[in-house]
C-alpha cells in the first residue's frame, strides 16, 4: 500500500477513532457500562396495567424489615414477610468483580409472587413456618374496613431456578367477601449492565408473551409507553422479562390476563434505565364465610439455558433472542453445536476453535471455486481494460464484448462474490449466537480471562488524560492479531480492482480494527481462526496450482 497523504489522514482518523470509541460507543447508547449498583431511588411506573397505591400500615403493624432467606438449587431468595421475593441471587454467577453473586433486587417494584387485592392494603400478623429445606410457608392478614383475609404462601424449590408458589386465601370474615381481583408480580429484571457491571454491545432487555392463540410477542423495555403497554391486557400461557444474560418466567396452571409493571432509575451515568416485570392479573374471587380459594403460580428465574427455558414452558427458547428472524433458528442451531462440542471436549475456547474449522470446511469447495473465479478474473483484466478503452464511446458494444470476453475464458463474475453472501447469514448467526450466549461469561481460554469481554492483557499508560480516552490504552492481542491474519489475506486474495478500491480495500482491516477494537474474546478468537483457516486455503490452491501436475494440465 502506498503511503500518500491521504492514506496517512485516514490512517491517523482511524487510530484516533480506535482510542476514542469505547467512549463514543457508550455515550451514543451502543455500549453499556455500569460499574456500581443501580440507583436506589426509582420513579413511580407510569405504565403499569393497573396503579395500586399502598397505604402505610400503623406503627405496631409495620412490615417486617428483615428478609427471610429460602435457598433453592444455585439460587438464594430473600423472602419478605408478605410473601414478596425482594432479591434473588444466583450462586454460580459472579459480578463483573467476578466476587460478588449476581443479584436481581426488587428496586421499588413490587417482588417475585408479590400478591395485591385492590382495597385490601393493611398488613398484620406475619408468620412464618419453615416446612423443610426445599419448602417454607408465610402468612399474614389483609383487612379493608371489616373484612378480613389471611393468606398463605407456600413456595417450594421443583426444579433448577424453578419455585412454585400455592396461594391460598381464607376468610376471616362472618360474611361472604367478594374480592375485586388480585395481581401477582413477576420478578423485575434491570439491564444487564446496570446489575452486572459488564460492559455490553448491545442491552436486549425485554418483555415477552406467549399467548393463549400460540402466538408470540416481545417487547423492548425502553418503547414509550404507547408501544410498551399492551391495552387491552392479552391473555397468556406464559410472560417473562429478561435482559441479555437472565429471564424470569411466570406461568400458573390456568391462562391468566398479563400485568405489565415498569419503573425507572438513573445509573451512575445518569442515564434512565428501566426495570420491567410481566406479572397476572386475576379476576373476582369469591370467598364464602369461613371459606377459602387457592391458585398457584411457578416461575423460572435464572440464565438463558435453552435446555432450560424450552423445558419450563413451550416455546420457551424464544427468549433467548440470539439473532433476527431465520437467523435465530440458525444462531439456536451454532448454540447448540457448541454446547455438544464443550460436552465432548470440555472447553469452550477449543470448541469455538472446532465449530469455527467445521464451518469453514463445509464452505472450503464453494470458497475454493470463488477463489478461482477471482483468479480468472485478475488475469483478464488487462484485456477488459482493453475493451473499455476500444469501445469507450460504445457502452452497447462495451457490454457485449465483455460477455463475449467472460464465456470465451470461462469467467463468471459473480462467482467470486457468491461464496461470501453465502457466508454472511453464517457468520452473522455465529456473531449474534457467541456475543449472546452466557456459557462463555467468565470463561478463560489461553490468556483470555472472559471469552464474553474483550482480551485485555494489559492496560499501556498514556500519561495525558485523553478527554474521550483516559489514562489508559487496553491492548487487546487477539484483535491485533485479527486484523494482521485479515491484512495478510488480503494479499494473498486475488483481486480485480482498480487503484482507488484497492486503496479502500487496503485500508479495510485499519477501520475494522477501530470498529472491533473491543469486541469480546470469543468473537475475535471465531475471527482469527476464520481468517488463519483463509490463508491456509488460498496457500493451498496457489501451490497446487504452482505445481507440475498443474501446469502440465493447464497445458
Amino acid at each position: 500500500m502506498k503511503f500518500d497523504k491521504e492514506t496517512i489522514i485516514v490512517l491517523t482518523v482511524c487510530m484516533l477513532l480506535m482510542l476514542a470509541w469505547p467512549s463514543i460507543s457508550q455515550y451514543m447508547g451502543w455500549a453499556d457500562l455500569e460499574e456500581d449498583a443501580p440507583a436506589a431511588e426509582v420513579q413511580q411506573n407510569p405504565t403499569a396495567a393497573v396503579q395500586t397505591k399502598t397505604v402505610p400500615a400503623s406503627p405496631q403493624k409495620a412490615l417486617p424489615a428483615k428478609l427471610t432467606v429460602f435457598e433453592c438449587n444455585f439460587v438464594k431468595m430473600g423472602i419478605a414477610a408478605d410473601g414478596a421475593v425482594r432479591s434473588i441471587s444466583f450462586k454460580d454467577y459472579k459480578n463483573s468483580d467476578e466476587k460478588s453473586d449476581v443479584t436481581i433486587d426488587a428496586d421499588g417494584l413490587p417482588g417475585l409472587f408479590a400478591l395485591a387485592i385492590p382495597g385490601f392494603t393493611q398488613k398484620s400478623d406475619f408468620t412464618l413456618v419453615r416446612n423443610s429445606d426445599k419448602e417454607l410457608t408465610v402468612s399474614y392478614v389483609v383487612s379493608s374496613g371489616n373484612d378480613k383475609v389471611k393468606i398463605f404462601q407456600t413456595f417450594s424449590n421443583t426444579g433448577d431456578y424453578i419455585v412454585n408458589c400455592r396461594y391460598t386465601l381464607c376468610n376471616l370474615s362472618k360474611g361472604n367477601i367478594l374480592l375485586p381481583g388480585a395481581v401477582v408480580s413477576g420478578a423485575p429484571v434491570s439491564p444487564w449492565h446496570t446489575l452486572s457491571g459488564d460492559k455490553i454491545r448491545a442491552k436486549s432487555h425485554r418483555m415477552d408473551i406467549y399467548k393463549v392463540d400460540g402466538s408470540f410477542e416481545d417487547i423492548d423495555a425502553d418503547d414509550d409507553q404507547e408501544d410498551f403497554l399492551l391495552n387491552p391486557p392479552p391473555q397468556v400461557l406464559w410472560a417473562a422479562s429478561g435482559n441479555k444474560y437472565f429471564c424470569s418466567i411466570l406461568k400458573s396452571n390456568m391462562p391468566f390476563t398479563l400485568f405489565q409493571e415498569r419503573r425507572f432509575f438513573e445509573d451512575n451515568a445518569g442515564k434512565e434505565q428501566p426495570i420491567i416485570a410481566a406479572g397476572a392479573q386475576l379476576g373476582a374471587i369469591n370467598l364464602p364465610a369461613n371459606g377459602s380459594s387457592s391458585f398457584e403460580f411457578t416461575a423460572y428465574t435464572g440464565p438463558k439455558i435453552v435446555d432450560n427455558l424450552s423445558a419450563f414452558v413451550p416455546n420457551g427458547e424464544k427468549v433467548m433472542h440470539l439473532a433476527w428472524g431465520p437467523l435465530n433458528y440458525l444462531a439456536r442451531f451454532l448454540l447448540w453445536a457448541l454446547t455438544l462440542l464443550h460436552s465432548l471436549c470440555g472447553s469452550y475456547g477449543w470448541s469455538i476453535v472446532i465449530l469455527t474449522l467445521i464451518v469453514r470446511s463445509v464452505f472450503y469447495p464453494i470458497t475454493a471455486k470463488g477463489n478461482e473465479s477471482m483468479k480468472k478474473m485478475q488475469k483478464v483484466q488487462p484485456l477488459f481494460k482493453e475493451l473499455r478503452e476500444k469501445y469507450k464511446d460504445n457502452p452497447q458494444l462495451l457490454n457485449q464484448k465483455m460477455s463475449e470476453l467472460y464465456r470465451k475464458e470461462g469467467v463468471n463474475p459473480f462467482a467470486g462474490c457468491f461464496p461470501i453472501l453465502l457466508q454472511i447469514p453464517i457468520f452473522f448467526a455465529l456473531y449474534a449466537m457467541l456475543d449472546n450466549a452466557i456459557d462463555l461469561r467468565h470463561v478463560s481460554f489461553l490468556w483470555c480471562k472472559n471469552l464474553a469481554a474483550a482480551d485485555t492483557v494489559l492496560q499501556i499508560p498514556l500519561f495525558i488524560d485523553f478527554p474521550m480516552i483516559g489514562k489508559y490504552l487496553p491492548l487487546n492481542p487477539l484483535v491485533l492479531a485479527m486484523t494482521a491474519l485479515m491484512v495478510i489475506q488480503q494479499r494473498m486474495t486475488p483481486m480485480s480492482m482498480d487503484p482507488a478500491q484497492k486503496k479502500m480495500m487496503a485500508l479495510m482491516p485499519v477501520i475494522m480494527l477501530v470498529f472491533l477494537y473491543d469486541l469480546p474474546s470469543g468473537l475475535t478468537l471465531y475471527w482469527t481462526v476464520s481468517n488463519l483457516f483463509s490463508i491456509i486455503q488460498l496457500w493451498l490452491q496457489k501451490k497446487r496450482n504452482q505445481s507440475p501436475a498443474a501446469t502440465v494440465g493447464a497445458k
